[in-house]
C-alpha cells in the first residue's frame, strides 16, 4: 500500500489516501477546529459512497497521544464510538490503533492496529 500525505487549504489541513493493490483506496482530510480546539476527521472510500463522509472528532492528551471518536453502534445494537488513538508519536513515526467502545468506555473491542514509519 501507498500512503500519501500532504497539507493543503494553505497548511490548515492533511489530506491523506492510501493507494492499494487490490484497487480500493480511501482517503480522509484532517482539519484542525480553532474555536472548538479539537481536530475533525473527515473519512472516504472508493468501495462505499457515504452521504455524509465519516467524522471523527477529537484532541491532543495530557500523555501526547491523540485520540479521536465517531459514534458507532456495536453489532448487538449497543451504543458506544469507533475510537482512533494515535500514540508514540515521533519524528521516526507513530502507532494507531482502531477500537470499538461503550459509551463509559469501560468494554473496548480493538479491531485493528498499525504501526506507521516515517
Amino acid at each position: 500500500m501507498i500512503w500519501r500525505w500532504k497539507y493543503i487549504m494553505n497548511g490548515m489541513a492533511v489530506q491523506d489516501e492510501t493507494l492499494k493493490k487490490d484497487g480500493k483506496h480511501s482517503g480522509s482530510i484532517r482539519q484542525f477546529d480553532k474555536d472548538n480546539l479539537q481536530w475533525n476527521v473527515h473519512y472516504y472510500s472508493s468501495s462505499t459512497t457515504p452521504k455524509p463522509l465519516s467524522v471523527w472528532i477529537g484532541n491532543k492528551t495530557s500523555k501526547g497521544k491523540i485520540v479521536l471518536y465517531k459514534k458507532q453502534k456495536a453489532p448487538t445494537g449497543a451504543d458506544g464510538f469507533f475510537r482512533l488513538t494515535f500514540y508514540d508519536i515521533s519524528e521516526k513515526g507513530y502507532k494507531w490503533i482502531g477500537e470499538w467502545t461503550d459509551l463509559q468506555e469501560k468494554i473496548v473491542y480493538p479491531t485493528w492496529k498499525i504501526s506507521c514509519k516515517r
